[in-house]
């Protein structure tokens, strides 16, 4: 199981954790997630438990459903940080498997 800590800024926090389709898009495939916001901001993220790191790569070659559902929920693209769960990991092992995405 991989778990992330994602973030980013949205153009109406409010209406993002009302009508975000993260769940919608991906949850049939196994995946959770516990949604935040910084109180008073449009800085929102969420944690998401992974069950299948296949699945997960699968998703994020398919750049154009991941990019046109952000674009949907308001997201503000350029503000994207993604953080791993690293225990147990080396950074260097963390790193290799960004890597391959780029």
């Amino acid at each position: 199981m991989k778990k992330l800590l994602v973030t980013y800024q949205v153009k109406d926090a409010d209406w993002w954790l009302l009508n975000n389709k993260l769940e919608e898009t991906v949850g049939h495939l196994g995946f959770r997630f516990e949604f935040f916001r910084k109180h008073n901001t449009n800085l929102v993220g969420y944690v998401v438990e992974i069950p299948n790191e296949d699945v997960l790569k699968d998703i994020l070659l398919n750049s154009t459903l991941i990019s046109t559902r952000l674009k949907e929920n308001g997201v503000l693209l350029e503000t994207i940080e993604i953080l791993e769960a690293v225990s147990g990991k080396t950074t260097g092992e963390v790193g290799q498997f960004f890597a391959n995405f780029s």
